[in-house]
């Protein structure tokens, strides 16, 4: 349930504080928080145009999730003092661990910005299910989905091992797109979840 992926193993993990949570909890900041981390910096207006909103609702927001630690300026990349160019700050952000405990003073916080992270995770689900419906049949051909499932039995040490291969691989594609970015090819948003499920999750089957 992390906001926005980490580039290697080597990242802090941040644990998200109430602040951070209240300001995740609006799903257009989402969408920005999402969008920046993909495209790793960028300017207000370049945001606006992509988001397709205006660019003074955007700058709002973006203060708002600056000023919660989200997301900052980067003023080596501004060409000049009016310029302001942001991105999302390194690390990987976690809503807790038994290692490092959720940070939130309201867990009422925690509860909702978790849940709205679930509905959009089931959407998300369902929307790639619905796309391979046609895919499969051929009705649509355009690839907008990736469902790959994959059963493994593994120990907990395993586990942490085969994530974080996952997040280095991540990485390292994402900054070989971001080295390619001007290549003038169609680039689209595409939104990755890794999950893993072990078999005695409660709720993971049926009655």
């Amino acid at each position: 349930m992390d906001p926005k992926e980490r580039n290697s193993t080597e990242e802090t993990t941040i644990t998200m504080t109430s602040s951070m949570l209240k300001a995740m909890a609006n799903p257009l900041r989402r969408r920005i928080v999402s969008t920046l981390s993909a495209m790793d910096s960028a300017r207000a207006t370049d945001l606006a145009e992509r988001l397709d909103i205006p660019a003074n609702s955007l700058s709002f927001h973006l203060r708002v999730l600056a000023s919660a630690g989200i997301v900052e300026e980067a003023p080596e990349l501004a060409r000049d003092r009016r310029d302001r160019v942001w991105r999302a700050v390194r690390g990987r952000f976690s809503v807790g661990s038994p290692e490092a405990p959720s940070a939130a003073d309201d867990a009422l916080v925690l509860k909702s910005y978790v849940g709205q992270q679930g509905q959009e995770l089931v959407r998300q689900l369902q929307a790639v299910l619905d796309w391979g419906n046609a895919y499969a049949t051929g009705s649509e051909p355009d690839m907008r989905g990736v469902l790959d499932l994959s059963n493994l039995m593994l120990n907990a040490d395993e586990v942490k091992v085969l994530e974080n291969r996952i997040m280095d691989v991540v990485g390292e594609i994402k900054r070989e797109s971001l080295r390619n970015s001007a290549d003038g090819s169609d680039r689209r948003l595409w939104h990755l979840t890794t999950m893993m499920a072990r078999e005695d999750l409660p709720g993971l089957t049926g009655a």
